[in-house]
Order: structure tokens, then sequence, then C-alpha cells
């Protein structure tokens, strides 16, 4: 896999298994799967949509969604971590993969295909795990995300085949904080399920409740809080 880069060390639940963060997003990722299989007959094909979100930004707040994939795809999911953060794209610098054609480019794409998005995907170094990167568009904008491609692009994801080993599907989408702009509510009115990241000491309740109504608002279902 060669040298990883000084991005990927806040993947801690790649190389710190057992530390007390790790063990906190799997307990709230173990909670998320109870609700989907209580649900299972609501989902086709055990894909599951979750976009975590935080209320306003915070140091490394993208390491979050991106640690709660490499926890899904750990337990055996097929995962697709996507970066919807067109205004501080990262992670592919951060799983140390090319940047190349990523949702940017799938959303000013006017002739989208499930082939297109599906060959968008990359590996990455945890097993399971693919990355849908920012893209390489230079208008990498709120704008963008306005685009009916979106709905495409969310659906389609969930329906890409899986494997014999993988148990269902998980796709996770990471967005500019919810106050920042429209961009957080454009995904979760499309995604199953939102979780609002909370950073102790840093997220006021002001801002907590004022991400909170902002996602209702566009009918997000909003199905937990995680403590960072």
């Amino acid at each position: 896999m060669g040298n990883r880069s000084q991005e990927q060390h806040s993947l801690l639940t790649d190389f710190a298994q057992s530390s007390a963060y790790s063990e906190a997003l799997r307990t709230f990722y173990a909670n998320i799967r109870f609700q989907w299989e209580n649900n299972s007959s609501e989902r086709p094909a055990n894909a599951h949509s979750l976009l975590i979100a935080t209320p306003v930004a915070y140091g490394d707040y993208a390491a979050v969604a991106a640690n709660l994939a490499i926890i899904a795809a750990q337990s055996g999911s097929a995962t697709i971590l996507v970066d919807a953060d067109l205004r501080s794209p990262g992670y592919q610098q951060r799983f140390g993969v090319e940047k190349t054609t990523g949702l940017s480019d799938l959303l000013q794409d006017d002739s989208l295909t499930g082939e297109k998005i599906a060959g968008a995907l990359q590996s990455t170094f945890v097993p399971r795990l693919r990355l849908l990167g920012a893209g390489t568009a230079k208008s990498q904008s709120t704008a963008l995300l306005f685009s009916p491609r979106l709905e495409k692009i969310v659906k389609s994801l969930g329906q890409l085949p899986g494997t014999a080993e993988n148990d269902g599907r998980v796709v996770i989408f990471h967005s500019p904080p919810v106050l920042a702009g429209a961009d957080a509510a454009l995904i979760g009115a499309l995604v199953e399920q939102t979780a609002l990241a909370i950073i102790v000491n840093h997220t006021t309740r002001q801002q907590a409740k004022q991400a909170q109504e902002q996602l209702q608002q566009a009918h997000a279902r909003l199905v937990g809080v995680v403590l960072c």
C-alpha cells in the first residue's frame, strides 16, 4: 500500500481500533444498523444512505464521516464514502488516491449514467471501502448540488451491485457544515438518514438547534447525534 500521507493520521479507526473515539463511533454505527434492521422492509436490497453533518466548522470535522465509513467497511458492509464538501474537498488526498473524476464532475455531466457513477468510485487502503471524491470540476460550489442529477447519483450509489461477502451496502456522505449554506440540507433531503456531529466544547446549544431546524425544514430524517 505504500507510505500514507500526513493527512491520513486522523483516520483513527484504521490505526487505533481500540481507542475510546473508535469505540464511540462503533457504538453509534451499531445503533444505526439496529435501526436499519428494524426498518429493513422500507429499503430495497439492504442499501442504506447516511449523511454526517456538523452545525459549524471546526478542526478536522471531515474525519468523523471518514472514520464512520471505515467502521462500516470493517463491519463487513460494502461501503461508499462520498465527499460532498465541494467548498473544501480533501478525501482524495486523505486516502492517498488520485484526484480524478468525482461528484462535481458527475453533477455537470449531461449524459450521466449509472456506469459513469460506478466508474468514478476509487478503491482505498481499507478493504470494502470505496471513495467518490469531490472531483476535478473547477466550479465546485453549492450551485452544483441543486442539479437534479444529485438525486440520481444518490439513488445509483445505493443500487450498485455488491459481492457475496458483503453484508449490504452503506453510502456515507460528508457535507459542509449545516449553517454554512444549503449543501447539507440538499443532501439530507435525499438520503435515508442524517446524523449531527456535535463537537464538545465547540458546538453551542444554539448552533445545534439552528442546524437541527434547518435540516428538519429540508425534511431530512435526523436519527441521532455523534459527540466528538
